[in-house]
């Protein structure tokens, strides 16, 4: 019996031995997991104050409009004259901030619209998630509810240049012209299928929106912001004010939608005699070689959308073609003279 309690003993002591340090590994296990519980917990009330009081810290540049059951950021400059008033219709993740230098100096002709599409800088995000038909409608109330003379100057950017055919479609008697900087359109979409597909695969928006509901885009984004962005943008402003969780959302959802848009266009109506401008770089960058396609091919690509580009002229019998030098997709930062004397030319 005493060897029999000093063998239990010993086998005590033993697992007691082997169990102290998987005792501590579990502590250390728990003790990490309560650390990244509170440090998530702690981003995400950081990002909801940060984001509750992103007006009153960034007060927005223009007004903000009812259309129902959210508010819009519009900003209007200059002043009413005898020319037709200009609105900006902005490319995929850009936002009025981006188009603010451009509006400094038409707003000296005549007055100049920029403003904030659902989700993006200071507008309210959609309650049942991005819809082309929504985005007509709400240029369509700014119109209205900022009292704005119709007809306008309607000036579209990249796959904003689809939304201002869309409208022009629609609403007619409300646009005077268009003027499309290097716009999405569905020549080039059935000309490069394969290169659309690889493209809009590289671009899905779920990491981002992660990160940004926890508040670590708002804290790291200054580091991912661009270099080549021009002077007059402030990578703080455009970080806290648009770089948001409901933004990363919606541009998602706006990313996704971009196909169906571009079919679209193939049941819309000719331009008639509207007048239409069509600005372009001269040398056409797409980087079709970090999607997997040779320079051969990407050099074949380039040309079809500068191609594309030139097809746009027919949508009017009162069409003109820009090409411009020394500047990328982002003709607002490189060359914005180009888009404002482009402008100027077409209310002439």
């Amino acid at each position: 019996m005493k060897e029999l309690r000093k063998g239990f003993g010993r086998l005590v002591s033993q697992y007691s031995t082997v169990s102290k340090p998987f005792r501590r590994l579990k502590l250390l296990g728990l003790a990490f997991i309560i650390v990244i519980l509170f440090a998530l917990f702690s981003g995400f009330l950081y990002e909801y104050i940060r984001y509750k009081n992103v007006k009153s810290k960034y007060p927005p540049d223009g007004q903000m409009i009812d259309v129902g059951n959210r508010e819009l950021h519009v900003n209007i400059q200059g002043t009413k004259t005898n020319l037709p008033p200009v609105v900006i219709e902005t490319g995929t993740g850009t936002w009025s901030y981006d188009w603010a230098k451009v509006q400094k100096a038409l707003s000296k002709q005549t007055q100049v619209i920029t403003y904030d599409r659902a989700g993006y800088g200071w507008s309210d995000p959609p309650p049942n998630g991005f819809s082309v038909d929504a985005t007509i409608e709400d240029l369509s109330k700014i119109l209205e509810s900022s009292k704005i003379d119709t007809p306008v100057i309607l000036v579209g950017h990249s796959v904003g240049g689809i939304y201002s055919r869309l409208f022009a479609d629609k609403y007619p008697e409300k646009v005077f012209g268009l003027v499309l900087v290097d716009s999405r359109n569905e020549y080039f979409a059935e000309q490069a299928t394969e290169f659309n597909n690889k493209f809009f695969e590289t671009q899905d928006q779920t990491m981002n929106r992660i990160l940004s509901q926890f508040g670590i885009v708002r804290l790291l984004g200054e580091s991912m912001f661009s270099n080549s962005m021009p002077d007059y943008i402030s990578a703080e402003k455009y970080i806290n004010v648009h770089w948001d969780a409901p933004f990363f959302k919606v541009l998602d959802e706006e990313i996704k939608e971009i196909k169906i848009s571009e079919k679209s266009l193939k049941n819309i109506h000719s331009l008639g005699d509207k007048p239409l401008t069509i600005i372009t770089p001269m040398d056409v960058e797409l980087l079709a070689t970090e999607f997997g396609f040779s320079k051969q091919e990407e050099s074949n690509l380039n040309k079809q959308w500068k191609d594309s580009q030139k097809q746009l002229t027919n949508l009017s019998t009162n069409s003109n073609f820009v090409s411009v030098p020394n500047s990328s997709h982002s003709v607002m930062y490189d060359q914005p003279e180009a888009i404002i004397e482009a402008i100027l030319d077409m209310t002439d």
